[in-house]
This record gives C-alpha cells, structure tokens and sequence, in this order.
C-alpha cells in the first residue's frame, strides 16, 4: 500500500511539473509572440500565436493574431478567425468594427453594413459610423466603365513593389526584393527591407531592374520618392531617425542634388529628425510646393497631408490640408499632378476597403471635396501611389488587389475614348460666334477648357458612358450649363448651342493699401460665379486699378490677393450699377499684434461670451482666407490677483478661445497659445501674427 500510495505521488509530483513545464513553454510562446506584435513584427508573432492557441482558447491571442494577418493582407485567414470572435459571448464592439472593416475590404458590402451597425448601437456617438455605412450603400455606384486598361508590369517581384517616380525613362519605384544592402528581414513583412529601384522603359517594356544608388539604399527602409522637375534634386524617404516615445524609429526625408556626375551625400530635410514621421514626398510641377505625409501633434488621424512652400533657399512651416482632405484615417502617398489635382490614398474618406486613391485641387481658396477615382483604379485592397506625367492618359498606380503590393500600369481606352464636336451660334441671327469658353465639368472638377473657332466650331474629346456639364460663356452673351449624357455604344452627334445675347458690364476699380491708401500693383484679383463655380481673373495695373467684364445677371465671390497682405473676400457681389469699387487690403507684418477690442470676460471668468464669439468667428474667417497664416492667441487678465493666478486664469483664456478657433475648421498647427498674465491696459485677448507660409 505504501509503495502504491508513493508511486500516485511521484506520479502527481511529476504531473505537476510537467504541467507547470507546459504552462511556461506556452507563457514563454505568448510573450514572444507579444513581443513581436508590440514592435509591429506581424509576420513574426504569428508563428508563437499560433502554436499558442492549439491548445488554449484565448479571446485576446485571438484578436492579435487576426490583427497581424490583416496588417500582412492575408484577409481570407484573418476572416476565419474572426468569424469566431464576433460569435464568442465575450466579444465587444471593437470586434464587431474590425470585423465589418475586413468585410468591407473583402467586398462584402452587405454583411459589413449589418456589423457596422452592430457596432454603432453600442456606440452611438462615433461619428465615423455614419460615413462607413454610407459607404456600403454608395460604393456600388462606382462601377468600371471600362474607361482606362490596367495591367501588372513585368518588373513586378513576388515581394513589395509600388511606384514611386518618374524618371528620366523609366521608372523609380520601391522594393521589398532581395538585395545586398539590406540583408535583414523586416519582422512585420516577412520581406527585405525597402529600397529604390529603377527600371528603363523602351517602348512598351521595362529592362531588368537595378538598385537606383548604393549611396541612397541602406540597411534601412528607403522610398517613395521625388524629382525637382529638372531632376537635379531628389527627395525620398528613410526610416534612420531619432527613436520616439515608444524606442520605434520615425519616417524622415532626405535630400540630395545630383552634382553632374553622381548625387550627393543624403542630409535631413528641414522638418526631419524630429520626435514624428514624415515621409512620401511629392513635389509641385513648378518645384515650389512639397507635400508629404506626417503624424505631427496637431493632425486630425493617423498621418496626414502637409504643404512646405519654397521661400528662397529655404522652406515654408508645414501647412496642414485641413479637414476637407484630412480625416480620422490615414491619408498617404500624395502625388502633385501638372493638372493641378492632387492624388492621394486615404483610408478615412468614403471608399471600398482599405486605402483608395482620391483627387482633389486648391481652387477658389480652399480644397474641393475629395473625388474617389472608383475601379479600375481602386479595388476592395489597398490602392495607392498613383504618378503620371503630363496628362493622366497613362500612368502607373500600385495595389496588392493580387496578393502583394505590386504596380500597375494604365492607359486610357481609345474604345472609349469619343470625340465631341460642338458649334456655337446667336440665338436670334443664327451667326456663328467665336472665342466662346466652353468649360467641361466631370463630377463637379474641371476637366479640359477650350475656345470655339471662328466658325464658332469646338471639339472635346469625352469618355464613353461618363456623364458631363458644359459651362459656356462669353462676355455680350448669357452664360448657360448644358447636361452632356455620353451613353455607352452611341456616337456624340454634333451638340448645337445657341447664345442669347445680354448686356454685359464693367466691373472696375482700385486697389490699395488699407492705412498708406498706396496704390497696388499687380494685385490679382478672382472672380467666382456663384451659379457656375466658373473663375476669372484680371490684374491691377501700375495705378492700382482693375477692369473686368461680368454678367449683370449673376452673383459672384470675389477675392483678392496680393503679396504680403491679408487676403480679401468679397462674397455675394452683385453689380449695382456704374461704381468705381474701391477696395483696400491689410498688409502682414510677421510679428504684429492684432488686437481684438471686442473681447468681453466677466471678472475672474474664461467663459466666452457673445462679443468673444463675435471676435473670434471674425478671426476664424480671416484664417479660412487666408490659409498661409499662422497665429498666437496671448491671453491677459486686467485684474491683479498674483503672478501664479493671473498666468493660470489668462493661460485658460488663450487655451479655450484657441480651441474655438479650431473648432471653425482651423488646423491646430496654425494656432498657438500662451498666457499674457496681467496687464491692466490690454484686451483680454491679443492675437499675435506668426509666419505667412
């Protein structure tokens, strides 16, 4: 008995440390899987992930891992596990958004709208939830008119590969390829580390890929990049940086000029090496804008568009997009096209899974609403990095539609392409009339101008089955919107117009300076018609003075800019008869006090009141027009109550009336605060002005 009763000991000892083994083995698996997930090692974590959960049910393991197949775009493992989740008693709401973003993104509209609004019911006050809704019901309607013809191109490797530039002949893009300079494997991809490439193009095919530059390619991530129009500068991105908060390396750019014979050592940008990313680089047609990406504080999601403007030798204060192409989401890979659009992916913005490429311009002094470019250009996967030269009848994009990121090349159809032929007459004598501005609008952005001939006769060439306006107009005539429907398998017949004629007037007068009454010169001044959405333009002389013909008939927003003064808006004009305007401009001096008289507190108080509000709408207003300016709101308190109090109760002053003026629309990168402290004789309130971009 004894013998028997020690043998179950030894047993149960033995059992237990074999178990306690077990429990270690598999403890020891989750923390390392932990430990690659922490540092974004998503193809690593895996493996430990896996392993871990074959004996374990563990709801939170669960959720990693279907995380880490969805970062490395294995979607179809990603859904198996969440299937699971989302069923399990124990799931919550943010099981519920993730799965309807993966449903989304495999296309399943239906089933992602269900979760959507599973989730929202829980989370009811999430604004987001309304537009990711929207989207399932919407993005059926953009369907593939079969306008442009879309084809992987043969340099593409079964690792990473997307665009990145134009150049010389061929093309720069980024790899995940193997390569000598980077032997490591990045733990999040599974793939070597990024790098620049470049591949001639003769013809229609591309010869076989070669590192860009050993001086540029590293141990390190390299691209996207950019080219100066003159290819004499480059600039690109690096993941070599100052560590952040969390020890994890931050996205810079470099730049290097091409000395004749080879380039020149990278260095840091000007906004590089900071305690933020910015990356993806892209430069204006003139060279004298670049964008880029960054998760700067002040953004509105994860990163998000910024603009440097050149100034001399050196470079403007980044400037934020603002909220119309900024969302909660990310926006990426933006691309200055020479048709003045600019081209992003965003994730945030109405779309049909993951990243989407968009459009949108700076016109009439703000970004117009961002237009998804719809299939074949964007797909249920990620879409992004769109580059072009000249007009955008071909180009190339980047996708992982087919499993890994790979480039694609498009060229519009000539099936679909139709020519347009069109003859502008008078009305009543029926004589053709010429010189007539025939504007073709697609989708609310302005697509190709023209003039009629002499002959009054036009012609556009359109897409097939794409639906257009027709903005026409000429001074002595009345301007009119024609609905073009361009129907799928018709041919454009002749598209007769007809003008009546109406008086047109002068609109004339001065511009000058608001406190020296000086005569501007060369001030520009634009004319929006509020119907059409139509612009002119006209220019101040060496006397300061204007004249532009307009249509009695119609209301125009007026604006009017010079150097180094404030922007002016004129909004809702209408002519009122034969006046000679006169209209003055506040000039900016960096660093000036602009004080807001207005301001009213209540002793002791931070409580905005209506004059405050007044005031500071005026303030708001003066921003929106003027987006190069940057500012720093001082609060001040006439009544002494000590140093220590006086800073805390004008600080909070500065702080709230800040977060109004955000609040307007205003990026928080553009308003600054700081306290004042007492001052008997200022108003609560003073607004200093900081840069003019």
């Amino acid at each position: 008995m004894k013998s028997k009763a020690i043998t179950n000991i030894l047993l149960a000892f033995f059992l237990i440390i074999v178990g306690n083994i077990t429990l270690s083995a598999q403890s020891q698996l989750v923390q390392k899987g932990n430990r690659h997930f922490n540092n974004n090692e998503f193809a690593n974590a895996i493996n430990y992930f896996q392993k871990f959960l074959e004996g374990n049910n563990d709801i939170e393991t669960e959720r990693k891992l279907a995380k880490c197949y969805v970062q490395i775009h294995k979607d179809s493992e990603a859904l198996h596990i969440m299937e699971k989740l989302v069923s399990d008693l124990r799931a919550n709401s943010k099981d519920f958004l993730n799965y309807a973003y993966l449903l989304k993104r495999m296309r399943k509209y239906d089933e992602a709208k269900h979760w959507f609004k599973k989730y929202a019911k829980i989370k009811p006050r999430d604004q987001k939830i309304k537009n990711l809704i929207l989207s399932c019901n919407l993005i059926n309607e953009l369907e593939d008119k079969e306008q442009f013809i879309v084809n992987p191109i043969s340099i593409n490797s079964t690792q990473s590969d997307f665009a990145s530039a134009l150049y010389k002949d061929g093309l720069v893009f980024v790899s995940g390829r193997y390569n000598k300079t980077s032997k490591q494997i990045d733990g999040r991809t599974g793939e070597h580390y990024l790098d620049l490439y470049y591949a001639e193009r003769v013809r229609d095919r591309f010869l076989e890929a070669i590192p860009f530059s050993n001086i540029f390619n590293t141990k390190y991530h390299e691209g996207p990049a950019c080219f100066t129009p003159n290819e004499h500068f480059i600039f690109f991105t690096r993941n070599k940086g100052n560590l952040n908060l969390e020890g994890k390396s931050e996205l810079n750019i470099f730049t290097s000029r091409f000395n004749g014979k080879s380039w020149d050592k990278p260095e840091l940008f000007l906004f590089s090496g900071r305690a933020y990313s910015v990356g993806h680089p892209s430069i204006s047609p003139d060279g004298r804008s670049l964008y880029f990406i960054s998760n700067m504080k002040g953004g509105y999601g994860g990163t998000d568009i910024y603009l440097c403007r050149k100034l001399g030798f050196s470079w403007s204060k980044p400037i934020n997009l603002g909220p119309t192409v900024n969302t909660s989401g990310n926006e990426m890979f933006p691309f200055i096209g020479h048709d003045n659009y600019l081209y992003f992916a965003s994730d945030g913005h109405i779309g049909f899974g993951g990243l989407d490429i968009f459009k949108t311009t700076f016109a009439q002094n703000h970004w117009t609403f961002p237009v998804n470019l719809g299939p074949p250009f964007n797909s249920e996967k990620d879409d992004f990095a769109l580059i072009f030269k000249g007009s955008k009848e071909e180009g190339y994009f980047s996708s992982n539609r087919s499993g890994n990121d790979d480039i694609f090349f498009f060229k519009q159809n000539p099936e679909k392409v139709k020519s347009l032929h069109g003859r502008v007459v008078d009305l009543k004598s029926k004589q053709s009339i010429s010189d007539v501005e025939i504007v073709l609008m697609d989708k609310l952005s302005k697509e190709k101008v023209t003039k009629s001939s002499e002959k009054g006769m036009f012609k556009l060439d359109v897409l097939e089955g794409e639906n257009y306006s027709l903005i026409v107009s000429k001074p002595g005539y009345k301007s009119k919107r024609i609905l073009y429907f361009n129907q799928k398998g018709s041919i454009p017949k002749q598209l007769n117009i007809s003008m009546e004629t109406t008086p047109w007037v002068k609109f004339k007068g001065v511009v000058m300076d608001q406190y020296s009454g000086r005569a501007l010169e060369h001030a520009t001044i634009e004319l929006i018609s509020r119907s059409y959405k139509t612009d002119s333009y006209c220019e101040t002389n060496d006397y300061g003075e204007f004249v532009h013909d307009i249509d009695p008939s119609q209301s125009y927003d007026i604006i009017i800019r010079q150097d180094a003064y404030f922007t002016k808006v004129i909004s809702n004009y209408r002519y009122q008869g034969d006046q000679f305007e006169q209209i003055e401009l506040q000039k900016f001096n960096k660093n000036d006090n602009m004080q807001l008289f207005g301001v009213e507190y209540k002793k002791n108080s931070v409580e905005l009141s209506d004059n405050t509000i007044t005031e500071l709408d005026n303030l708001a207003n003066l921003l929106l027009v003027n987006p190069n300016i940057a500012i720093q709101i001082i609060g001040f308190t006439n009544f002494d109550n000590g140093r220590k109090d006086n800073k805390i109760l004008s600080l909070e002053r500065a702080s709230r009336a800040a977060e109004y003026v955000i609040s307007k629309g205003i990026t928080s990168n553009r308003v600054e605060y700081k306290s004042g402290g007492y001052d008997a004789g200022k108003p609560a309130l003073t607004v200093k002005l900081l840069e003019a971009f």
